[in-house]
């Protein structure tokens, strides 16, 4: 009787700490290799490119050098065009002159895209309650930056950067029938 007793105060204890035990929840992180451990950084750098004074030897040292930076893709003269202008075509004068030379050089202009961040997903909350799939919450932080750069005759013509400083975002998925809830949509698979 006293093994017994035993058995289910180690299966009670055993079930407690699974249920408070948020350390073994999954959690996943994206970082795109890049010189700059933040939004705030990344966005310095750039600041220091001055279109039609900045010349690639300077922006190659600030961390934008697509054969030493990784994950940095290098844009053709339509794929530079057709990122910065919308479709249908801009009247010729609302269109910057850093683009307007790249349309003109056609081959000579280069375009060097870059999106540099940090994204981390933590799950939150009761182990048991989400490995059995009843609730899963999941909150997701970091920063993203984009920069595009576009250069002629190795100076800088153009430039323009976008981004999120901030990302905070929670996902919360609730299921009431927890494993069972899924088991539906594969009934509703079968032929």
């Amino acid at each position: 009787m006293k093994e017994n007793l035993n058995h289910k105060l180690w299966l009670a204890a055993t079930v407690c700490g699974l249920c408070a035990c948020s350390a073994m929840l999954p959690d996943a992180r994206q970082d795109v290799i890049s010189p700059w451990a933040d939004f705030d950084s990344a966005k310095s750098s750039f600041d220091q490119i001055i279109p039609f004074q900045t010349g690639m030897e300077t922006v190659r040292k600030l961390g934008f050098d697509p054969y030493k930076t990784a994950n940095m893709q290098v844009l053709n003269q339509a794929q530079v065009v057709s990122a910065v202008l919308p479709s249908p075509l801009q009247e010729r004068s609302t269109i910057p002159q850093g683009i307007r030379d790249c349309m003109q050089v056609q081959q000579d202009c280069v375009g060097y895209l870059m999106e540099p961040g940090k994204i981390d997903q933590k799950r939150l909350g009761n182990f048991l309650l989400d490995f059995l799939n009843f609730k899963r919450n999941t909150l997701t932080t970091g920063w993203k930056f984009s920069a595009l750069i576009v250069v002629i005759d190795n100076k800088v013509v153009y430039k323009q950067w976008t981004g999120q400083p901030k990302i905070e975002s929670t996902d919360l998925r609730t299921n009431p029938l927890g494993p069972l809830q899924s088991m539906g949509e594969t009934l509703k698979a079968l032929p």
